[in-house]
């Protein structure tokens, strides 16, 4: 008898890892439209102080923000309602995912405003925390590529102390398409043999 119960706990939890493989690969899209939108505000912010419109820089990041937020959580709902799985590891992304975000909103937005430290720092503080969430979704996913990006943002934010504060953000875009984009190709591909799997 136990060891039917444990055959059946066991096939529990196989199908379980595998449904948060299909979640996992299926949100390469998030990491696509991030990089994405950082890409955009680091133009769109150089773009307005080569035009010396420096009131619009902050303007500028949050319609882009407030973009991927509106598109993570419409995509979000849709991955939710089309794998219909809530696994332990799909809750634990979404808590890490919105820990982060709250604490990029803090470091970009907030903080700044309230003039507790200069502007040149902010672009260091967002690297620091997009190196924890990518090695720590690459922890949750079992995956070592992310861990490894995260990694690479953590040098980035070391090695943005000696650039002048200045062009600090434009390091954003070659860690943009180690640490987001080239994940998202990688993750898409594996959603697209999964999907051809199933289909088969």
């Amino acid at each position: 008898m136990n060891e039917i119960r444990a055959n059946e706990e066991f096939k529990f939890i196989r199908e379980m890892i595998d449904r948060t493989r299909k979640i996992t690969a299926g949100s390469w899209m998030f990491f696509l439209i991030w990089g994405i939108v950082v890409i955009l505000g680091v133009i769109g912010m150089y773009a307005l102080v080569f035009v010396e419109k420096y009131t619009w820089i902050w303007l500028n990041w949050i319609v882009f923000v407030a973009v991927g937020v509106v598109f993570s959580i419409v995509y979000g709902k849709r991955i939710e309602r089309l794998k219909g799985a809530r696994t332990y590891a799909y809750e634990t992304t979404g808590h890490v995912c919105f820990a982060c975000g709250m604490a990029f909103l803090l470091v970009g937005f907030i903080f700044p405003l309230l003039k507790l430290y200069s502007w040149g720092l902010i672009a260091i503080l967002i690297s620091l925390i997009a190196g924890i969430l990518v090695f720590s979704l690459g922890g949750i996913y079992e995956w070592n590529l992310l861990k490894w990006c995260g990694v690479i943002w953590w040098l980035g934010a070391l090695g943005m102390v000696f650039i002048h504060e200045n062009y600090r953000a434009l390091l954003f875009i070659p860690l943009i398409l180690i640490g987001y984009i080239m994940p998202a190709l990688v993750l898409r591909a594996m959603y697209k043999k999964q999907s051809e799997e199933d289909a088969s």
